[in-house]
């Protein structure tokens, strides 16, 4: 039988000048114990003996902390030796370094932009007739930066639409989206680019949408939107009390009763032309009684009978200004100090309430579940590493702002441009700014990462206005692998008491 100090041996040089904890990460469902494999995406359910070997190792960065272990050296070598069968016949804790990072954006790039965006945003406009408390531009919000006074105008919009012609013209069918401020405020525009578009889009299925606050919707409206099929994103906060907290009028007005009237006109229009309503809504929670106010959502979505039958309902917490941080590293002794304070409340409560279909956060719940569901697996480790949840930048989604620059998204703020409408897309500049130099910053971070195949995090709270600013990034992969540790023991609670669940991730397809 092999000596402690042998295994020692054994797991230092499969360490090599490696950190450990990047080889993968324990965790634990009800009264089962498990290790995510980082290599091969592989998880086996384990014993507690060897949980506890594989927690020392990867959260002490190699063997020393197997020595601490309040475990005789009988039980710490049976252990031991299991993982060393593993390790030969699964391959795990083989992990080749991680030294660059590739995807979409390092190899398709210019095919992309050649013929295959399929998504162009407009911000027709940066007025908004709310001030949402918890909105950037609310004076009351700590990251103040005020609102705007400019539309987009139709010259603006029509280069906007060529260059997403020419742009788009591998795809079968694209989409056209409408963002603001409030975009309803700048309605003569949505329709003259609703018209222009069907015009110069004749070869392939165009979808519209529109993300709007509803309190400007007349029948008018309503019936220009429902008449060319828009898909409507509604930002509604749940019942009456909970939306006007934070959802107010200029004059300090709660905006619910503007806002349902607005719904229940376009659905009133859906049922006079006898078509099938594609809305859905945006709801943000803000804390801290998180538990008290899902409930009165979930309550409030349930008893809402004038709602269609299918709708999406998408959920999220107060989004904050990104803030310089300190990098953080994973599964170190500041990492788990910093997780005890950090909670997830939607999936906190989501669990509370026994995880079933009818609850309004499933579409929440869905998506990250379907992050360890869909997770690459190998039999023996990956040898690449992709560029974690990010795109090509501007290939998936184009946002064009109203004066016409171009960015990746809507979800950007104010960072590098793509280009803009009148001079085309800086492709040199992209190359350098969204691809090399995130490169080149991120692969010093993901190399340490358990989660870096696993992780959604893309370009947004990366940049300023200069370029990468990855202290921006740390605090926010701090929450990605808490979430995603967080998701993974919900997974397997539900593999074990609720497989429906998971069995119908198969059918659900995500963007």
């Amino acid at each position: 039988m092999r000596a402690l100090n042998d295994y020692k041996k054994y797991f230092d040089t499969l360490q090599g000048e490696q950190y450990f904890g990047r080889f993968g990460k324990t965790f634990k469902s009800d009264d089962k114990y498990y290790f995510l494999d980082m290599g091969t995406g592989k998880i086996a359910e384990i014993n507690k003996d060897v949980f506890c070997i594989l927690n020392a190792l990867l959260e002490n960065n190699g063997f020393d902390g197997v020595l601490m272990l309040n475990m005789s050296d009988e039980e710490k070598i049976n252990a031991l030796q299991e993982i060393v069968d593993a390790v030969e016949k699964e391959h795990i804790l083989s992990a080749p370094p991680l030294k660059t990072l590739s995807g979409e954006p390092v190899s398709n790039l210019e095919k992309t932009y050649n013929g295959l965006i399929s998504n162009l945003t407009l911000e027709v406009t940066d007025r908004c007739n709310l001030r949402c408390k918890y909105c950037i531009y609310n004076p009351d919000n700590p990251s103040f930066r005020g609102f705007g006074k400019k539309d987009m105008d139709f010259e603006t919009a029509k280069l906007a639409m060529d260059f997403f012609e020419k742009h788009s013209r591998e795809r079968k069918k694209v989409y056209l989206g409408f963002y603001g401020g409030e975009p309803l405020l700048n309605f003569t525009l949505i329709e003259e680019s609703v018209n222009y578009a069907k015009e110069l889009i004749r070869d392939k299925e165009i979808s519209f949408s529109l993300t709007t606050n509803a309190t400007m919707v007349t029948p008018q409206i309503a019936k220009f939107l429902v008449e060319n099929e828009f898909e409507i994103l509604i930002s509604l906060d749940g019942p009456e009390d909970i939306h006007n907290e934070n959802r107010i009028f200029i004059n300090g007005k709660g905006s619910f009763n503007s806002t349902i009237a607005g719904i229940k006109t376009i659905l009133e229009c859906y049922r006079q032309l006898d078509k099938e309503p594609k809305i859905g809504f945006s709801m943000v929670a803000a804390g801290p009684n998180y538990d008290e106010k899902y409930s009165k959502i979930q309550d409030f979505f349930e008893k809402a009978e004038w709602l269609p039958q299918n709708y999406i309902l998408l959920s999220s917490t107060v989004s904050h200004t990104p803030v310089d941080s300190e990098y953080i590293l994973p599964q170190s002794v500041a990492e788990r100090n910093i997780h005890r304070d950090v909670w997830m409340p939607l999936l906190k409560w989501s669990n509370n309430q026994e995880i079933k279909n009818n609850l309004f956060s499933m579409p929440y719940i869905n998506k990250n579940l379907a992050i360890v569901h869909q997770r690459l697996l190998l039999d023996k480790p990956v040898t690449d590493y992709g560029m974690n949840g990010c795109c090509v930048p501007g290939g998936r989604r184009i946002y064009i702002a109203v004066n016409g620059d171009m960015y990746p998204c809507e979800r950007i703020g104010d960072v590098p441009t793509l280009g803009n409408v009148k001079t085309g897309l800086e492709i040199e500049k992209i190359k350098k700014v969204y691809v090399n130099d995130f490169i080149n910053e991120a692969k010093e971070y993901c190399k340490n990462c358990w989660a870096v195949n696993l992780c959604t995090l893309c370009y947004v709270n990366c940049y300023d206005k200069n370029g990468v600013h990855f202290n921006y990034r740390h605090r926010a992969c701090v929450s990605e692998r808490k979430l995603l540790e967080d998701t993974l023991s919900t997974y397997h609670y539900l593999l074990n008491h609720n497989p429906k669940i998971i069995e119908e991730l198969n059918q659900i397809e995500f963007e």
